[in-house]
Order: structure tokens, then C-alpha cells, then sequence
């Protein structure tokens, strides 16, 4: 066990876990937004999904709330730890020439990413533990949890709307550069390959995150309501 935690310490190691914790946590990020597209296919839709989750079995949905905690948690210690480790390793006369080099997508990853960190406490405040502009209780004409009153409820307010979509922007950001760079991390490295995960996977999260920014316009726009 103690290389593991040599590896863990090593900026080699951290950077594994930032890559795998990222890998992971979009892969639910890719569920939640395809989740809440059905709210386009109304409320029947939407609720019956949302009873659905919370009626897995054997516990499924709190342990999977856990294990996206566990992998949030690393992620974020671990990138704030590299980063602060990067800044202090940098010399101060490549600065610029390093400013060059990079994207403005990688030269923003922390400050994006604590942007993210932000909307993501409000938003649990908002739509998962209810403490935060909610007006509820709803409940649908079938005694079921009415979600989907609920988040109309929440992105009729203009502000709240135009909250989500500029977090939904900044997501893409910060994915832009995360997805483009994670196989290279993780030595997932090949010229036949490259194209795909620096031009492609950008573009996917970019979709990801622009497909989420339309639900609070919809409901701005009364497409859905």
C-alpha cells in the first residue's frame, strides 16, 4: 500500500486522479443533463423518471450520491493542490512564454473550476436539498414528488435562468480543456487517436453543457411550462 501513496503524493499520481475523478464525474454529468431533457417530454415524463431513481433498489441512489462525493471531493483537493504546486514551481521569467503556450481554457481551469464549485453548492441548495428560492411542496396529480412544477417553478425567475445557463458556459470552459487533456494524462497517447481527443471530446462537453443552458431558456421562452 505504500507505493500507492507515494504515487498519490507524486504530481504524476495527483494528476491521475484529477484525470480519473474528471472522467468520472462527467460521465454523470452526462446522465443529470439527459435526465433533465425530459423535461421537453413533459411532466409525466420527468416525474416518472425522477420517482424512478429514488425508488432503486438496495440503497443504489445513496450510494452512488456517495461515490460521486468521494470523487468530487478528490477532484477538487487534488486539482487545488496541483495547481498551487504548479505556481509555486514556476519561474517567473517563463511566465509570459507559458501564457503563450497555453490555452485560455488551461490558463482558467482553477478559477473556472471554483466558479463550478460555487453554482454546484447553490444548486444542490436549490433543486436537491430545497433550502435555497424553493416555494414547494409540489406534488403531481399521482402523490409523486412533481419535479417538474418544481424546476419551472425555479427558472421562471430570470435571474436564476440566466445563473444556470452562465454556469452551464463555464462548465463547457473548463471541460474544454479537462476532456482534451485527460487521455494524454492518462497515457492514453497514439497519432491515429490524438485528433479525436483534442478537437472531439472538447466538443462533446461543449454539447453537454449546451444542451443543459437550453432548459432554463425553454422555460424563459415558455416552451416549456
Amino acid at each position: 500500500m505504500s507505493w500507492i501513496v507515494r504515487l498519490m503524493k507524486s504530481s504524476l499520481g495527483a494528476k491521475y486522479v484529477v484525470a480519473v475523478t474528471g472522467a468520472g464525474l462527467f460521465a454523470f454529468i452526462i446522465g443529470h443533463v439527459g435526465g433533465n431533457l425530459l423535461l421537453y417530454f413533459g411532466q409525466d415524463a420527468m416525474n416518472s423518471y425522477a420517482a424512478g431513481l429514488h425508488n432503486l433498489p438496495y440503497g443504489l441512489l445513496w450510494i452512488a450520491r456517495g461515490g460521486l462525493l468521494v470523487f468530487f471531493g478528490l477532484h477538487v483537493y487534488t486539482a487545488y493542490r496541483l495547481a498551487i504546486q504548479n505556481k509555486a514551481a514556476r519561474p517567473r521569467a517563463y511566465a509570459f512564454e507559458d501564457t503563450l503556450k497555453a490555452s485560455y481554457a488551461s490558463r482558467t481551469m482553477a478559477r473556472t473550476g471554483t466558479i463550478v464549485l460555487l453554482f454546484l453548492i447553490y444548486h444542490l441548495a436549490h433543486y436537491t436539498f430545497r433550502i435555497a428560492n424553493y416555494a414547494g411542496p409540489y406534488i403531481d396529480n399521482q402523490g409523486r414528488d412533481d419535479v417538474y412544477t418544481m424546476v419551472v417553478a425555479g427558472f421562471n425567475q430570470p435571474f436564476i435562468s440566466i445563473t444556470y445557463v452562465a454556469a452551464m458556459l463555464v462548465l463547457g470552459f473548463h471541460l474544454s480543456h479537462g476532456l482534451s487533456s485527460m487521455f494524454q494524462t492518462l497515457g492514453i497517447n497514439h497519432s491515429k487517436y490524438n485528433p479525436f481527443f483534442r478537437k472531439v471530446m472538447p466538443l462533446i462537453g461543449w454539447a453537454v453543457c449546451l444542451a443543459g443552458a437550453t432548459i432554463p431558456l425553454a422555460v424563459l421562452t415558455g416552451i416549456i411550462r
